[in-house]
């Protein structure tokens, strides 16, 4: 019964992962998929949209509701594509900017968190452990984990995918007040 308590950890650790970064980013009042669309368009300026549908796993539909509001608040602009007046490219602003030094910051203040109490050394450790079990679940699933970054990153060095079962747990404290 040792791996119940494994997957109790990991459960823990991105739950409070979650109410963490919500809360040091609740001034915003974003979600955390519209922080994901944030995140994409200031790693990757010039994005169009159906390239963040593909980093995001989501359909084209999808995107263009879910930056509307972004657009609207001010938070990307969009450009239309010259060569293909269709097609629109995704700017940060500078409020956007703003936000994602924000998110980064909160994001190294939870691995300071977690890591708390760790030597360098074991904190390289730590991490290296948690790639290697990712990768190794990743295959078991019969993914390849480079599907799940963006082309050119590392797995987990972009920070632009926020999976929906990570919106609809955020959703789910929200409407209960719990953040």
């Amino acid at each position: 019964m040792r791996h119940h308590i494994y997957m109790k950890y990991f459960s823990i650790i991105h739950r409070f992962s979650i109410i963490f970064h919500i809360r040091k980013l609740k001034a915003f009042h974003l979600s955390g998929h519209q922080m994901g669309y944030i995140s994409c368009i200031c790693n990757h300026p010039g994005t169009s949209q159906e390239q963040m549908a593909s980093y995001l796993g989501l359909n084209k539909g999808a995107v263009a509701k879910g930056i509307r509001p972004l657009l609207k608040e001010g938070y990307i602009r969009r450009v239309q594509n010259e060569k293909d007046r269709r097609a629109y490219r995704l700017y940060p602003t500078e409020k956007s900017r703003e936000l994602y030094a924000a998110a980064e910051a909160a994001s190294e203040e939870f691995f300071q968190i977690l890591t708390k109490g760790m030597s360098a050394e074991e904190s390289e450790i730590f991490q290296s452990l948690l790639s290697r079990a990712c990768d190794n679940v990743v295959e078991a699933a019969g993914e390849d984990r480079r599907k799940l970054t963006h082309p050119g990153h590392g797995a987990g060095e972009c920070g632009c995918s926020h999976p929906a079962d990570v919106q609809e747990f955020v959703d789910s404290m929200t409407q209960k007040g719990e953040i």
